[in-house]
């Protein structure tokens, strides 16, 4: 069930901006960011661009210690959104936020996430 959207949320979902997606591992708190820029993103579901994310090569050291934290948890584990796979549109598991620099963006938090022992997805 999607959460409601207000009308200038609405007026700012029309507008063209960048969207950045986080993919966390686990619990983690920092996980690995990649900015798609506007238009980018259009009709792709989230799982595409986190697809798109994990299959790159060119991350740093401590991006690639993300990386691999991320593909452990997703060895019998998945990834969710607000709490569900993701299987709609990107732009809908996004929510409007700003930079300090007072730009908009729309930002997607994603994470790896594995049952813990015995456990099971609903």
């Amino acid at each position: 069930m999607t959460e409601p959207i207000t009308a200038s949320e609405k007026q700012k979902r029309e507008q063209l901006l960048p969207l950045v997606v986080e993919i966390l591992p686990g619990q983690a708190g920092e996980g690995l960011l990649e900015v798609f820029e506007p238009g980018s993103y259009e009709g792709k579901t989230l799982e595409q661009l986190c697809r798109q994310m994990l299959a790159r090569s060119d991350w740093s050291i401590e991006e690639r210690q993300i990386l691999d934290d991320i593909q452990r948890q997703l060895q019998g584990g998945r990834l969710l959104a607000k709490g569900r796979d993701l299987e709609s549109k990107a732009i809908d598991y996004a929510r409007l936020e700003q930079s300090e620099e007072g730009e908009d963006y729309f930002y997607a938090p994603v994470r790896a996430i594995r049952p813990q022992e015995g456990g099971i997805y609903l």
